[in-house]
């Protein structure tokens, strides 16, 4: 490019920037590369005054919204520079609209000569061939469009790697680490692995997710960011300045996160395209989910557990340390509100009664009973004890059943079924990975592509549903389901009750009259699959009567 000799100086900013994200991969794209080039350009040149060198390193092309180009833009309004020179458009912006309005518009209202080195542009000679103004619009619609194909290609990219179970956040959530030989794999982080299981096993006792996070500064646990800083993770300014304490905020963070069930949920948020950085929520049924994705640290049962007390309107009084026994879970049978305990002291004695909190606070309810707090928790532990007893005998049985040579392949068939869906589930996001290509080879429109792309996902979410219900079957069938019960109690039987199994074991208590008391237990899908099963292993008849008729 030559440049037109003239009396005038410019006071001038060398701009350049680079972004992975745009695809800058080369190494001649590179900040000192682009530096040095523009450098050169201006060796000699004596109307070129440098102000300042101007440097966005890792920002994106797609919008302005970048520090040094900011703080450039600032200083050309405040008539500190007047001329702005980039190694080629691409480094300006990658935006067709934004990239123009600079160039053609503002630039010019402010005076501002723009040099374009290797696209030979340079503003000063527009008003000599306004043929380059159509050149601009040409190679900044070239630079947007490259950047909306890099944004599809690396959206694609990041699709496929979270449907093979890679963790791609930058950090790695409390109770994990980034593999040192795979940072996208998670490994427990054994240090603080007793941590995670207290928070899941104080809220099943009833600590409220504030109780646990006093607690947990009481004895001196290091809070997430803490622990991070201490095993020297390198944290964003963000991060860094998070409060070093446990707040209730995350005690319940972690009891949400499926992840310590060894559930990888990603691709939760998105963007609306690649200009616009703002992230929006994505629809549960569009994330990307692999279950057994890495080591658990909580067992299924006990974070779903969790999960039904943190839906439960409870709450702990002041004055107390965690929830009553039945609290979210003694239900009023007429009007389906919580019952409470209440105290009644006669002489020197105290006595506590359970009763409907409507019929007791605004007597909305006509559910006057009231019932012994001693008897009624005797009454369920008797029914928890027999439930439970029919259940292990049901196990039993089962096991008996896959123990024998002609029974021995029931799980086998069930399994073979789980291949049978991952095969198919393998064809249908290989047919949706192939799509992109197509839709770039002109074969099918956009509207084709969404409406494919859509009804391949849907498939996949059918077939990870049916995988999911074949293996809690098998699950159900398997021995290890009945020992996970089994270490709740003592011998097969439950000496007392305690928050902690109540929770485990109880879905619901109904309370109609002192007659009727109607309770479903959490094992009872399992129990009802484990009879289905012995329905069709066509078991001696006096074998099934004698579990149904304890039932």
């Amino acid at each position: 490019m030559e440049t037109h000799f003239n009396s005038k100086v410019y006071d001038t900013d060398i701009y350049v920037r680079l972004s992975r994200e745009d695809g800058d991969k080369s190494e001649s794209d590179s900040i000192v590369n682009q530096k040095e080039l523009i450098k050169n350009f201006i060796r000699n040149k004596p109307e070129f005054r440098l102000h300042q060198i101007r440097v966005d390193d890792g920002y994106s092309g797609v919008n302005f919204n970048r520090p040094a180009f900011i703080d450039m833009l600032s200083d050309i309004r405040a008539g500190k520079v007047n001329c702005v020179i980039v190694k080629d458009l691409s480094r300006f912006g990658r935006n067709y609209i934004e990239a123009g309005k600079y160039i053609t518009n503002i630039f010019p209202f402010l005076n501002v000569r723009f040099i374009a080195i290797n696209d030979n542009f340079d503003t000063a000679d527009i008003t000599k061939n306004n043929s380059q103004i159509i050149y601009v619009h040409f190679k900044n619609l070239m630079n947007d469009a490259y950047c909306n194909d890099i944004s599809l290609k690396t959206r694609s990219s990041l699709d496929i790697k979270c449907k093979n179970g890679c963790f791609l956040s930058a950090y790695a959530p409390y109770g994990y680490l980034k593999s040192p030989s795979d940072k996208n794999k998670l490994i427990v982080d054994e240090d603080v692995k007793e941590n995670i299981l207290n928070i899941f096993n104080w809220k099943l006792s009833g600590l409220s997710a504030l109780r646990i996070a006093e607690k947990l500064n009481s004895i001196g646990i290091s809070s997430p960011m803490e622990h991070k800083k201490e095993i020297g993770i390198k944290l964003n300014a963000a991060k860094r300045n998070i409060s070093p304490l446990w707040s209730a905020k995350a005690v319940t963070r972690i009891l949400q996160n499926k992840i310590y069930i060894g559930t990888l949920e990603q691709h939760k948020t998105t963007t609306p395209n690649y200009k616009v950085k703002q992230r929006i929520l994505k629809p549960e049924r569009e994330w990307i989910v692999i279950e057994n994705n890495h080591e658990p640290i909580v067992s299924h049962e006990l974070f779903y557990s969790v999960q039904k007390l943190l839906k439960e309107d409870t709450r702990v009084s002041p004055d107390k340390e965690s929830l009553n026994l039945f609290s979210g879970i003694l239900k009023c049978g007429k009007c389906g509100s919580n019952m409470t305990r209440k105290k009644v002291i006669s002489g020197k004695k105290e006595f506590y009664y359970y009763i409907c909190s409507e019929h007791k606070n605004r007597k909305d309810c006509d559910n006057s009973v009231s019932i012994s707090a001693k008897k009624f928790e005797k009454t369920i532990l008797e029914m928890l004890n027999m439930a439970f007893s029919n259940f292990i005998k049901a196990q039993e049985t089962v096991d008996s059943v896959l123990s024998a040579p002609f029974h021995n392949t029931a799980i086998d068939r069930l399994n073979e079924k789980i291949a049978e869906c991952i095969e198919k589930k393998k064809q249908f996001q290989k047919h949706s990975l192939s799509l992109y290509e197509d839709l770039k080879s002109n074969i099918i429109n956009e509207k084709d592509y969404k409406a494919l792309k859509k009804m391949y996902s849907d498939e996949v979410t059918s077939l990870d549903e049916k995988i999911e219900n074949i293996n809690k079957e098998i699950s159900v069938l398997s021995k290890d389901n009945r020992l996970k019960y089994i270490e709740y109690a003592e011998n097969g039987k439950f000496e007392s009750l305690s928050r902690k199994i109540a929770v485990t074991f109880i879905d619901k208590i109904f309370v109609y009259d002192k007659e009727r008391i109607e309770i479903s237990f959490n094992f009872q899908a399992d129990y009802d699959v484990l009879l289905k099963y012995i329905d069709k292993a066509a078991l001696p008849a006096t074998c099934l009567d004698e579990i149904k008729e304890a039932d």
